[in-house]
């Protein structure tokens, strides 16, 4: 009851804050070529997932207060990493300064203490990573995931509906644990709940921009929402979610950016250069509508959500091949995805 009610404050905060942000106006303008919106939109929708969030960890930290330390810390992150985005929105910082101060607030939360130190990936096969590497690699991960779900906002409802998809199977990863792992019940169903928070909050937000496009997240959501996902991946992790189960959650976001990287790279692009080239980018040019591309992503992230939820129940074994079952899925499709609507835009080009 305590967590539902948590959560419908999440819900109803960022549906009421969102829709002031559509009246406050801050507008995206279509002036590049990799925006695929045709008409100036109000932006940082992202505010309203921001104040439903913290309005319902605050309510469900009152209640459980014995992990409000961890929870502030991954909200903290995330508040932060929102902030900085909302400062974009409004002044455009530019890039560089950006990474750097994204490295920055990050760096700060692992040499805080969270980070993952191991790495199970099959029976006997514990890596144990220690503080450095550890520390390093759950760094690229916070900057792997606020990027790609900042990349991945370009459509709308895609990369906002597929990360509240994620961090709801996140929260049944919780559960799972809690209920079936290894060490027996424990208090990571906790967890859980503050995940299912987020995710909530991002729905409140969906309503406005699902329908219709009213409204976009800009990179106050997109800043906030990625930090979140990889801070309370994190957390997820300390408290024995294999990581693994938490990187299929969100695999087919992870896929897409990391092959159209791997593809510009190929064709020898330059990197750093924005760009429209992202699968789910190249199937709008081709006259797919938003919703037509973003619904298959989410149903990839539930159907990889359901895999990591079983394959936790089964153990480490199945963790390591549903991890692998479905990036190789994933690869497949979109890179059958790509060259069919890169072929549909050059026989309609002429």
């Amino acid at each position: 009851m305590i967590v539902g009610f948590a959560c419908f404050l999440a819900l109803l905060v960022a549906w009421i804050v969102t829709r002031l942000m559509m009246a406050w106006a801050i507008a995206d303008v279509p002036d590049a070529a990799r925006k695929l919106h045709r008409a100036s939109t109000p932006t940082a929708g992202g505010v309203g997932i921001m104040a439903g969030t913290l309005v319902g960890y605050i309510y469900l930290s009152w209640h459980f207060a014995f992990v409000v330390s961890e929870a502030w810390t991954c909200l903290g992150l995330a508040l932060a990493g929102g902030a900085l985005g909302f400062w974009d929105d409004r002044s455009a910082i530019g890039p560089k300064i950006k990474l750097l101060i994204m490295i920055a607030i990050t760096s700060v939360f692992v040499i805080g203490g969270m980070r993952i130190e191991g790495l199970l990936v099959w029976p006997g096969v514990d890596l144990e990573l220690g503080p450095l590497v550890g520390g390093l690699g759950t760094l690229l991960w916070l900057l792997v995931m606020v990027n790609v779900v900042n990349f991945m906002d370009g459509a709308n409802g895609l990369s906002i509906g597929s990360s509240a998809v994620g961090l709801a199977c996140l929260s049944g990863l919780c559960w799972a644990e809690s209920t079936f792992g290894a060490a027996g019940p424990t208090n990571i169903a906790i967890v859980g709940s503050y995940v299912q928070i987020c995710a909530l909050a991002s729905c409140g937000f969906l309503y406005w921009n699902v329908n219709g496009g009213r409204i976009f997240a800009g990179d106050a959501g997109a800043l906030f929402v990625g930090l979140a996902i990889g801070a309370l991946g994190v957390w997820a992790a300390i408290w024995e979610v294999n990581p693994l189960s938490v990187a299929t959650c969100f695999l087919p976001l992870l896929a897409d950016s990391i092959l159209t990287i791997v593809w510009r790279a190929c064709q020898k692009a330059n990197l750093l250069k924005p760009h429209a080239d992202h699968v789910y980018q190249l199937a709008i040019r081709a006259g797919r509508s938003h919703l037509q591309v973003a619904a298959p992503y989410w149903l990839a992230t539930g159907l990889c959500g359901a895999v990591a939820l079983l394959a936790t129940i089964g153990g480490v074994i199945w963790i390591s091949l549903g991890f692998g079952l479905c990036l190789l899925s994933l690869i497949v499709i979109l890179e059958r995805q790509r060259a069919h609507f890169l072929a549909l835009l050059s026989k309609q080009a002429g």
